[in-house]
């Protein structure tokens, strides 16, 4: 066997080599595509994405009210050809039927589907069109309208025109302005024409609905009649105490919603009949019996899931309630609850009230075993006085839930639904709030205390401008990536004798700006470790006092922060003659290739 020809001491020119190709593993990465393009007379936005290896039919799904793309992240798991149709027409929803009464979106979105589908190489019987309430009717519409076999229709509307009348934003974009009887009538008679006039009944249709869903008796029942005829036509009524409102039903009949999905995109065709998914039996007895238990049981729930976190305010929210009910108070007990939040360090605690808040669906999010509606159980918080009263330093989050009439008083370990991460500063000081799935936690801590660590810094900017401060340079720490604007929180320290300023700046791209910066063999990404004002025109400096202060600029970035000495600034009575002197090299960290650049000027210099 010949060795291998290696020339490292003589490489040839790029130019030489061939082109450089597409790799087909990046070709082949199977990711949804967002598209915006025009069929017919109207621009259409879908997403499409790839089939995964051999899977070849193609689902088409239909979204929602407020939904973007029906059925959300829950088809991941389709393997075959997906096109999500946008039921957005000139800035408004349509139905899938009628942009004001003009029909001609119908056939637009059929063109598309049509499109892809000979792209595809598809048949007609190989395309299964789904969709729940808004998009479970387009689904019938376009199977009757264009000859589609395959449906898969969760809660639809049979009256389309009595249901955009006077439904938030469908009225008026649907029926068009005035939204006048004469068009209700017209789109209420587009699927029973429709059904009546259809005489082809090989299809395959999969009809989800709930007695518990107030739609079912004003629409769903109106279809079926209609669709018994077909050859194989399925009904599932999906049942269960946690169903409350409509959109609930296509959520808990999700499972079996899939399953059918699964099958048919696979070529494979189920046969059901009418039947039952899950229940409403409920044993009453066994039921107040566990949810008095899970009342007197040592627990609470505290989760976090908003925080709004600024200088000026400081609002926190989320979910805080005794789970189960009281055998004797029934469930109103969970109205009388009382909820604060405590801060914790070392032996010492800050407590705030929290405000009772009703949030929905609680039950569908916290179901155990039976169900509890939990209406009262969220809380919001304003804690800015709090935070601002607080010490220097690392403090646990709990929340504390009080039922006086049932004698409890729980306190539980705040948590994160996802990792949170909020910063915020004034006077000086820096706030932050880090939650996950395990805890929450609020730090408070001094800017101008920390030193630069190993953080690389360049002032590029410091000067005053009129009234405002131009203010801007270089601060990343080498090994952690500053490649997006996120990475770190940038702040400006003003401190005076008498009073103390901070403000936010911004991280920008300036890849240029900051590679001269990095150190011979650093391969980190440190695009977005370069600093200016939020405001393009420099910091205000209106409402800072007159006097002399002396500047810092931190970076705040996980656990860490990072502060350096920026310059002194001279502020006067005419903030237009202000003085900002600039400290050169101080504290700052100059990189092995500055100082070699350096070193290589002054031997050309001597010699």
């Amino acid at each position: 066997m010949e060795p291998t020809q290696v020339r490292p001491a003589n490489p040839q020119h790029s130019d030489t080599l061939p082109h450089t190709s597409e790799n087909y593993r990046t070709a082949t990465i199977r990711t949804p595509e967002i598209r915006v393009e025009k069929y017919g007379n109207w621009e259409i936005e879908y997403e499409f994405t790839p089939a995964a290896g051999d899977h070849g039919n193609l689902l088409v799904v239909f979204s929602s009210v407020g939904s973007k793309y029906g059925f959300g992240a829950a088809l991941s798991g389709v393997q075959c050809n997906v096109l999500r149709i946008r039921d957005r027409f000139d800035g408004g929803p349509s139905y899938y039927v009628a942009r004001a009464m003009d029909f001609s979106v119908s056939d637009a979105v059929e063109e598309l589907i049509t499109h892809y589908r000979e792209k595809l190489g598809l048949a007609r019987e190989t395309v299964v069109l789904a969709g729940s309430s808004k998009g479970g009717s387009a689904a019938i519409f376009y199977a009757l309208k264009y000859g589609y076999r395959h449906i898969v229709a969760s809660t639809p509307q049979y009256f389309i025109g009595s249901y955009s009348q006077g439904h938030g934003v469908l009225g008026e974009w649907v029926l068009g302005e005035g939204q006048p009887q004469e068009n209700v009538d017209r789109l209420d008679s587009v699927l029973p024409e429709l059904l009546a006039e259809t005489t082809d009944l090989d299809r395959n249709i999969y009809l989800f609905s709930s007695t518990k869903d107030y739609q079912y008796e004003e629409h769903v029942v109106h279809f079926l009649p209609a669709l018994r005829k077909y050859s194989n036509f399925n009904f599932f009524m999906v049942e269960s105490p946690a169903l409350v409102k409509h959109a609930e039903v296509t959520r808990q009949g999700l499972s079996v919603i899939l399953s059918v999905i699964y099958a048919l995109t696979e070529g494979t065709v189920p046969r059901f009949g009418e039947v039952q998914v899950g229940s409403n039996e409920v044993d009453g007895a066994a039921a107040g019996e566990h949810l008095a238990e899970l009342r007197a049981r040592d627990t609470a729930a505290g989760v976090l899931t908003a925080a709004q976190l600024t200088p000026e305010r400081a609002t926190l929210s989320g979910h805080a309630f005794l789970p189960g009910v009281s055998a004797e108070q029934g469930e109103e007990a969970g109205a009388r609850e009382t909820k604060q939040l405590v801060l914790v360090r070392d032996d010492q605690a800050w407590v705030a009230d929290a405000e009772t808040v009703p949030v929905d669906q609680l039950y569908l999010k916290y179901f155990d075993t039976h169900f509890a509606s939990y209406k009262d159980g969220g809380f919001t918080c304003e804690a800015r006085e709090l935070l601002d009263a607080l010490p220097d330093g690392v403090y646990d989050v709990f929340a504390r839930v009080t039922s006086e009439n049932e004698d409890i008083d729980r306190r539980v370990p705040l948590v994160a639904y996802r990792p949170l991460d909020r910063r915020a500063a004034s006077a000086g000081r820096e706030v932050v709030l880090r939650g996950d799935a395990k805890s929450v936690r609020v730090i408070k801590r001094d800017l101008t205390a920390a030193g630069p660590g190993g953080s690389v810094f360049a002032l590029k900017r410091f000067a005053m401008e009129g009234p405002r401060l131009r203010v801007y340079g270089v601060l990343f720490l080498p090994g952690r990536n500053a490649d997006r604007a996120t990475h770190s929180t940038y702040y400006l320290t003003l401190r005076g004798a008498d009073s103390t300023h901070t403000v936010a700046l911004k991280a920008v791209k300036r890849e240029d700006k900051v590679r001269p910066h990095m150190a011979p063999g650093d391969f980190g990404s440190y695009s977005f470790g370069y600093f200016t004002s939020v405001d393009k025109e420099g910091v205000d400096l209106s409402d800072v006092p007159p006097g002399t202060y002396t500047a810092q600029i931190a970076m705040s970035t996980g656990g860490g922060l990072f502060t350096h000495q920026a310059g002194e600034l001279e502020v006067r009575e005419n903030r237009a003659a202000s003085v900002a002197r600039r400290i050169s090299g101080r504290n700052e960290r100059i990189s092995t290739r500055a100082r070699l650049r350096r070193g290589l000027r002054r031997r050309l210099w001597r010699s």
